[in-house]
């Protein structure tokens, strides 16, 4: 069987047979999956979870430091340095989601038309069909109260990029879909100043 990249999509992609919701769980559904390999004709019945669409953003300060968010994480009983975030509302664009959520959190806010999508990502396709959506919002300043809902204490801290870059390095932020958006951002910074010095 080919596996090389570029050319096996249609031998590695199996085929949907079957799809059989089994419940929602208020941040996600769950769904039963049946599906059949088409060339070995192997099949079975895989769990697939459901969620909204997942936003995390960026804010960069006028003065170039990031915004971040201390709070309680009760998945995993630890508090969490991260960026603000959560989920799109249905219909809600990406970037309008982002930018809310960043207000609500933070009070933080930049130009609408300073907002960047830096990626996509897909926290983990095993199992979920989740798509999180990472953003850089330039030129954000304390604008507004934030617009806690009555589950969230949130700590609003800003930082120097490369403080950042430390506190990754020791271990101190976990959360991977935060270490991803940051990877992305710290991607696209280079890319720029290579292109500067060019």
């Amino acid at each position: 069987m080919k596996t090389s990249i570029g050319g096996a999509a249609s031998v590695l992609k199996w085929e949907t047979l079957e799809r059989r919701p089994d419940g929602n769980f208020r941040i996600f559904d769950v769904e039963w999956v049946r599906r059949k390999h088409p060339e070995t004709g192997a099949s079975a019945e895989f769990v697939v979870l459901h969620t909204p669409v997942w936003v995390n953003v960026i804010p960069i300060t006028p003065q170039g430091r990031v915004v971040m968010v201390r709070q309680y994480r009760h998945g995993a009983d630890v508090v969490t340095l991260e960026f603000p975030g959560g989920v799109a509302s249905a219909g809600e664009e990406p970037a309008t989601a982002a930018m809310r959520e960043c207000v609500e959190e933070t009070g933080y806010q930049g130009s609408a038309d300073e907002i960047e999508l830096l990626g996509v990502q897909l926290p983990n396709p095993a199992f979920m069909a989740t798509r999180c959506y990472s953003f850089a919002w330039y030129g954000c300043q304390r604008r507004a109260v934030p617009q806690w809902d009555e589950h969230e204490i949130v700590e609003t801290v800003e930082l120097p990029l490369e403080q950042v870059d430390r506190l990754i390095a020791a271990g101190h932020i976990q959360h991977s879909i935060i270490l991803a958006a940051w990877t992305l951002f710290r991607l696209r910074t280079k890319v720029v100043e290579h292109s500067r010095r060019l």
